[in-house]
């Protein structure tokens, strides 16, 4: 039996992307495998010239499925989950009684805050359908699976909130300059500012106390986790609820300064302010939700550690290439390209494939999808 691979064990990098490709690579590699073990039965492994023994020019390539090895997909963070319907019950609670007050007492930031609440609690929605349908398994017709599908319903909120909470508040704003009229019954507008800042926290805190969980988890301080936050859910229910306090503040502030002056400007200006809030937060959701669909890498320290994984196996010379991209929150796919040393027995390809499928799947549950190529140490 021949004891290395000296030429080459893989050869021409197949696009692993392409399922029908990576199907018939897997079985290719199947098919060499049985042929090298009926070899070795009989004797040994045919002598070459090239003394590529497993291979005849064509690449080794194991495929790792968290689905197919754990028999289940990628599930939802409960979590997440419990941010984004704390947001939602929050919201249409306040967007009832911002409604009410603006009915009452006639304020234009007032009814730029409604808007805002009603844009928030749809979002919710989307964002919940986002995380079911980022959350389906694997199909035919998308092999990698869905988990970008939350990033799509990412960009959905962003544009509502853009459209709907944004612009419907300038546009208020400019109405109320171009048709003044008196702010009536100020009490009642202050109580339900007030009111919806109590629930406003109150979805804010749920949010923001998932966050330090998972920074903690990560052993990240919270405001570098945030910044690489992957997950769309969570990060939109941080931002919708922040822009929403201050929301709540340049209305209390506009709608005060209206009584106490009797200049309804201020009223005008204050919906305004609201508008451009919205408009960054929706401007920055977007961004986000667009480095995420088009293709994003982990954070370093993730990438990090699967090159400590990898590189650790005692067969890998290096880390000829490793490409990780997110493809769904807490879903990611890796795909390394790896020397191995000249001395590795034949017996051993198989098995060195094996665990590194094991291995990623066991300290990186993460990695929904994994491609790894051998290549021999001289390539």
């Amino acid at each position: 039996m021949p004891g290395a691979i000296d030429q080459r064990i893989l050869g021409t990098r197949r696009r692993a992307r392409a399922p029908r490709l990576a199907r018939e690579l897997h079985q290719e590699a199947a098919n060499y495998v049985h042929r090298a073990r009926r070899s070795r039965r009989a004797g040994g492994l045919r002598a070459e010239s090239s003394r590529s023994w497993l291979y005849d020019g064509g690449p080794f390539l194991a495929r790792h499925r968290r689905a197919d090895v754990e028999g289940r997909p990628p599930t939802v963070s409960e979590g997440t989950t419990r941010a984004v319907f704390a947001a939602f019950l929050g919201n249409l609670a306040i967007a009832i009684t911002k409604a009410v007050a603006a009915a009452m007492t006639g304020s234009g930031a007032l009814l730029a805050e409604t808007a805002h609440s009603i844009a928030d609690s749809l979002n919710q929605i989307f964002l919940y359908v986002g995380l079911r349908r980022s959350a389906r398994p694997a199909t035919e017709r998308h092999p990698l699976g869905h988990g970008k599908e939350g990033y799509f319903w990412a960009l959905v909120v962003a544009l509502f909130l853009f459209f709907g909470g944004g612009i419907f508040s300038i546009y208020q704003a400019y109405d109320r300059l171009a048709h003044p009229h008196a702010v009536e019954q100020a009490a009642v507008g202050f109580i339900v500012l007030g009111l919806s800042t109590v629930f406003e926290m109150f979805s804010l805190s749920v949010a923001v106390r998932e966050l330090r969980h998972a920074a903690r988890e990560d052993d990240v301080p919270v405001r570098r986790f945030f910044g690489q936050l992957q997950d769309p859910a969570l990060r939109t229910v941080i931002y919708e609820d922040s822009a929403a306090i201050a929301g709540l503040a340049t209305a209390t502030i506009g709608l005060a300064l209206t009584v106490a002056t009797g200049d309804h400007r201020f009223d005008a200006l204050a919906s305004a302010v609201i508008g451009i809030v919205l408009i960054y937060v929706a401007y920055q959701l977007a961004w986000g939700a667009r480095g995420l669909i088009v293709g994003q890498a982990p954070p370093e320290r993730v990438r990090e550690a699967l090159e400590a994984t990898i590189g650790s196996e005692p067969y890998i010379d290096k880390i000829l290439e490793l490409v990780a991209v997110q493809m769904g929150t807490d879903q990611l796919l890796v795909m390394a390209r790896v020397s191995v040393h000249d001395e590795i027995p034949a017996g051993d390809v198989e098995r060195l494939m094996v665990r590194l499928r094991d291995r990623l799947r066991r300290e990186h549950p993460e990695v929904t999808d994994s491609f790894i190529e051998l290549a021999p140490a001289d390539a």
